[in-house]
């Protein structure tokens, strides 16, 4: 069987980190978390003095990635998550993307125009409840938990040894300035502005009007175990003193 060119050249990447004696770091692409703009910074750069950089798609998870090989990943808030997810959708991954919308995701806009609606919702009381389960589990950005990505708490915990990076949204810029000293790259690189790098509506659809108090409540509540995550996330960036531990610890 032949080997597809993606697997072929991520064979190639491997065997030069071997050879060179660097560290093969893998990127985790976790729903709207910031991984396009950090793919698209990264992209020029497979190969820096102290690495080799795998960048991945959505798909690929922590199970995937070889023992004794490295992890970088990005979170975010999942309310501010649940936002940019239903925008992203809502506009069919445009700038960036275009993906049309499954016909369930059709059903599912038609009846929750905006994000605010759709959270309100999820409230068990609501009337229109059994219709916002159904959308939260077709809508393709909001489907979707950390979890996903990493199994449990367990499976985690047994590859804490490979977690070299985690980044936060919210702190992005602080944090690529010290993940760029950790993985050799150029100091005078910047993370991208455009709305196309970074698969932002320039329009401002990512950035929506807060939820009303309520929807924000049932949302999170919806998104319970991912904020579980977040505080395993947390921790590890304590015990680290920031968002990147040593490339040779």
């Amino acid at each position: 069987m032949s080997l597809s060119f993606r697997k072929l050249a991520g064979l190639k990447k491997r065997i030069l980190a071997v050879c060179t004696g660097r560290q093969n770091v893998h990127f985790l692409h976790l729903r709207k978390t910031g991984g396009t703009t950090l793919k698209s910074v990264l992209g020029p750069y497979p190969v820096t003095p102290k690495c080799v950089i795998h960048l991945h798609p959505h798909r690929v998870t922590l199970r995937h990635i070889p023992q004794g090989h490295r992890v970088m990943f990005v979170t975010r808030d999942p309310v501010s998550r649940f936002i940019s997810g239903f925008g992203s959708r809502l506009r069919k991954g445009a700038p960036a993307h275009h993906v049309p919308w499954s016909p369930d995701e059709e059903l599912a806009f038609s009846r929750f125009p905006d994000p605010n609606s759709l959270a309100l919702a999820l409230d068990p009381a609501h009337p229109s409840h059994a219709d916002a389960v159904d959308a939260m589990r077709t809508i393709s950005h909001l489907q979707c938990s950390y979890w996903d990505w990493f199994g449990n708490e367990e499976a985690l915990a047994a590859r804490e040894d490979a977690l070299l990076f985690i980044g936060r949204i919210e702190s992005f810029d602080e944090d690529f300035e010290v993940l760029k000293k950790s993985l050799g790259l150029p100091q005078d690189l910047l993370l991208p502005m455009d709305s196309k790098s970074t698969n932002r509506n320039s329009s401002g659809m990512d950035q929506a009007s807060p939820l009303e108090p309520e929807a924000e409540k049932q949302v999170k509540n919806w998104y319970r175990r991912d904020y579980d995550f977040l505080e395993i996330c947390a921790t590890w960036r304590m015990q680290h003193g920031g968002p990147v531990r040593s490339i040779h610890q």
